[in-house]
């Protein structure tokens, strides 16, 4: 009995109860941690995926054959309902038909289905198809087997894609989306397949295939995106011998990941991308933490022939000062010496400078004695001022204007012309009786000046020689074997002290400005503690989301059991008591009441349980309004190993019935069961000539 859909909480009823299991975090710190981690929390919308095949055409050549080589050309009309590719033969081109499609479809062949004697035969493959409504077209050339070059072609209409012969690309209302060289054709195909379809690729977190273990047990993961050709597995089924019920791997609890996402599980994508950024987040800070001890392990030992070092170089310094000569009077002698001569020469140079003045003053002074005698110019002006320079710019005066004054009797200052005055013969007497007296104070002062010069110069020899005898007694102690050993164990000490300090990054006992060099360039900025309140938010919001998806999944697995029980029985499995899917993936079937797991099934079986669980997924989903599965699947002879006629009969008439009276259901088999025959009319079924060879 299907059960009442749950209630599904708001994306703001989701933010507050995460907050409210954060005491330090309110909605919008909620909704900002989430969001650095690329996860927002919306109301979920119901889900309308569909994708519809309408036609599949290819050519090629095929070589290598018994009889059959040469060009080919298949073109093949499809659309919603049950299809069947058949012949009466095997090795009739079949599985390989569908390995094209699957090519067109997943933008790589799916693996199940291909046959490698005849991959190299395709040299074109075109499918039409409608994917949530849009009409596309995917063209694939091989130049090389199984490296297309792809064109996708979109249109107004499906009918203006069909409307095109066979490789024609062009025509009304048709249009090219986007190409892709080789090596970009899967990603075109990928993101053009979950952006039609509304699809987000699944991020899961697993274990990376030969990392060593912790000291916890643990080994390092790696973030797994799974995109469209994932998700194809569940359109493309895995072979019958595969022992994974559905996807490509069991890794990580993909199986029932993707059957809540086709079941349209809210939240459940959200909550995956939560789980990995926390094991992601969790893995780096261990990494980081491990690293560290590492680091600091391997630089201990890295170092530790340094640290020998220094310590026996700070030994051989200790022991060299201990047994040192007292240098300290000497020293101090030398600084006394050094002082008294500085004293000296400053002295010296004040009485050379005097002296200088001193000499200066007496020959101005005899200069203007004679000018007084000889000039009749200096006669008109005696008693009156010789300035050396201008009173008012200071510009000096030179001997070209005294000459023009005693030449020509023009002024040496102002070079007015002078006045002609009459000698005064007593008045000249007394100006040269005093210029005289001038002289004569100006030659003492000169005679005083060179006296204190030659004292001066005495007392700084005397000085001078008193700090060479004492500075040569102190290099002559400084100038022994002890002296030089030990500035060369000091020189060891300090470069090995610095090497150390590089080398472990502590700057702790060198000069201020290299301690913090040493510190700056060797920190190391990814060792801080985040002590924010993230990984929080994140447990909070994993757990609030755990209970939302466990929910609506028990819910929904608990339909999709009675469906796949009674869509399994209708397909041949015999004795199926029951399933009980759970949480993580496991089937638990009863087979007449026995616990009987996947694996130990027979792998048509497992083949006919995968085909009762995807049409069960899509019945559950049509229930409940949604069309969470888009209603393709590609099945390779559902009935290859099966023994009882009667069964494969039944098989084929369910698969037939089952797409039938569903109008969103496409499925296309392979089979050469004469049963095919019987349920498939003849517009259903594609064939051969003969129904032997397709192609």
């Amino acid at each position: 009995m299907t059960t009442e859909p749950l209630p599904v909480p708001s994306d703001g009823e989701l933010y507050e109860q995460v907050a409210a299991r954060v005491p330090s975090a309110d909605v919008e710190r909620v909704r900002g941690v989430l969001s650095a981690h690329g996860i927002q929390l919306t109301s979920p919308l119901p889900a309308r995926r569909q994708l519809v095949v309408h036609r599949l055409y290819c050519e090629g050549i095929k070589t290598d054959t018994d009889d059959n080589d040469g060009p080919f050309t298949v073109d093949m009309t499809l659309g919603p309902g049950p299809w069947a590719i058949a012949s009466t033969l095997n090795n009739a081109g079949k599985s390989s038909l569908l390995w094209a499609l699957s090519y067109a479809l997943r933008g790589d062949g799916f693996k199940p289905f291909r046959r490698s004697e005849t991959v190299d035969w395709f040299s074109y493959i075109r499918a039409d198809i409608e994917v949530a409504g849009v009409a596309a077209s995917i063209r694939l050339t091989f130049d090389k087997p199984e490296r297309p070059s792809c064109r996708l072609l979109s249109a107004d209409t499906l009918e203006h894609l069909t409307a095109l012969d066979g490789s024609q690309e062009t025509g009304p209302g048709v249009r090219v989306a986007a190409t892709a060289e080789p090596g970009g054709v899967k990603e075109l195909i990928d993101r053009f397949m979950l952006d039609r379809l509304g699809l987000r690729p699944l991020s899961l977190w697993a274990a990376e295939a030969g990392a060593p273990k912790d000291a916890d047990g643990n080994r390092d993961s790696a973030e797994q995106v799974h995109g469209w050709a994932s998700y194809f597995y569940a359109i493309a089924l895995n072979a019958g011998n595969s022992s994974t019920l559905l996807g490509p791997t069991s890794y990580s609890q993909l199986p029932v990941k993707l059957m809540q996402l086709f079941l349209d599980v809210p939240y459940a994508s959200e909550l995956t991308q939560i789980n990995t950024a926390r094991k992601k987040d969790t893995q780096e800070s261990k990494r980081v933490e491990r690293r560290a001890r590492e680091d600091t392990k391997a630089c201990e030992q890295q170092t530790e022939p340094l640290r020998q070092a220094l310590r026996a170089a700070e030994e051989k310094v200790a022991a060299l000062e201990a047994g040192q000569p007292d240098l300290t009077g000497l020293l101090a002698d030398v600084d006394a010496a050094a002082r008294r001569l500085a004293h000296d020469q400053a002295a010296l140079q004040g009485a050379e400078e005097s002296h200088v003045l001193a000499r200066k003053a007496r020959l101005k002074d005899e200069r203007a004695v004679r000018r007084a005698q000889q000039s009749r110019a200096a006669r008109v002006l005696l008693g009156a001022l010789e300035p050396e320079a201008c009173p008012r710019c200071d510009h000096e005066i030179d001997d070209a204007r005294r000459t023009a004054e005693e030449s020509a009797h023009r002024c040496s200052v102002c070079a007015s012309p002078l006045p002609e005055v009459e000698d005064d013969p007593e008045a000249r007497a007394v100006l040269l009786s005093r210029l005289e007296d001038r002289v004569n104070a100006s030659r003492t002062a000169e005679d005083t000046a060179r006296l204190g010069v030659e004292t001066a110069v005495a007392a700084c020899d005397n000085s001078r020689a008193a700090y060479d005898l004492v500075n040569a007694s102190l290099t002559a102690a400084r100038s022994g074997n002890w002296c030089t050993r030990l500035e060369s164990a000091r020189e060891d000490v300090y470069q090995l002290r610095g090497a150390l300090a590089v080398a472990t990054g502590n700057g702790t006992g060198l000069p201020g400005v290299v301690g913090d060099y040493v510190t700056a360039t060797t920190s190391r900025s990814d060792t801080e503690d985040d002590s924010d309140d993230t990984d929080a938010i994140l447990r909070a919001a994993a757990e609030v989301l755990s209970t939302v998806v466990a929910d609506h999944s028990k819910a929904l697995f608990a339909d999709l059991n009675s469906e796949i029980v009674a869509i399994a029985h209708d397909l041949g499995v015999a004795n199926l008591t029951s399933v009980d899917l759970n949480l993580a993936g496991h089937l638990n079937a009863r087979k007449t009441g026995k616990k009987h797991p996947f694996e130990a099934f027979s792998p048509t079986d497992r083949l006919r349980v995968r085909i009762a669980a995807i049409v069960g997924m899509i019945k559950v989903g049509r229930k409940r309004g949604i069309m969470s599965h888009p209603g393709l699947l590609l099945i390779d002879a559902p009935t290859a190993e099966e023994l009882s006629h009667e069964n494969a009969r039944q098989c084929i008439k369910t698969l037939y019935e089952t797409a039938a009276d569903d109008p969103g259901i496409q499925i296309v088999i392979t089979s050469i069961d004469d049963a095919v025959w019987e349920f498939y009319p003849e517009d259903r079924t594609v064939t051969g000539p003969d129904k032997r060879h397709l192609f």
